[in-house]
């Protein structure tokens, strides 16, 4: 099954999750792919120059999605020449890649929820007090 099946696939159960890490690399061979989801995941990990080396990053990256180093090591350096790569090691770029894409949208989601809560409980409270306001003036007339 390739990557575009998958996708299809997806498409046709709604499942708009690996729509996302499709459409970002739409047009892209298979090793075009697994090395932008594999450079996008050792940038999400480098720790800054100080700290870290952009090979340790990448080994990170390979090990975050539970492939081998030497598999992410020869997408580095030769995706350009590869004619393709193995399905296993695609697919758990793919999804690791779609659970960073995941973390920010989640966390936005998150805040938009708090943000209408605390909206709602201070137009509540507003709406209280003008009412009470309201009640006091028609007291005293």
């Amino acid at each position: 099954m390739s990557v575009e099946s998958l996708g299809e696939s997806a498409k046709s159960h709604g499942d708009a999750r690996l729509l996302r890490a499709l459409s970002d690399t739409a047009g892209m061979s298979t090793p075009e792919q697994a090395n932008f989801w594999l450079e996008s995941l050792a940038k999400w990990l480098h720790r800054g120059p100080r700290v870290d080396t952009w090979t340790s990053a990448r080994d990170d990256a390979a090990d975050c999605a539970g492939i081998r180093q030497s598999m992410a090591e020869r997408i580095w350096h030769r995706w350009q020449c590869m004619k393709f790569v193995d399905g296993e090691t695609l697919i758990k770029l793919m999804i690791k890649y779609e659970e960073f894409c995941e973390k920010p949208e989640a966390a936005a989601a998150r805040y938009r929820a708090e943000r209408r809560r605390l909206r709602g409980n201070y137009a509540a409270a507003h709406q209280r007090r003008g009412s009470d306001d309201l009640s006091e003036d028609h007291a005293r007339h």
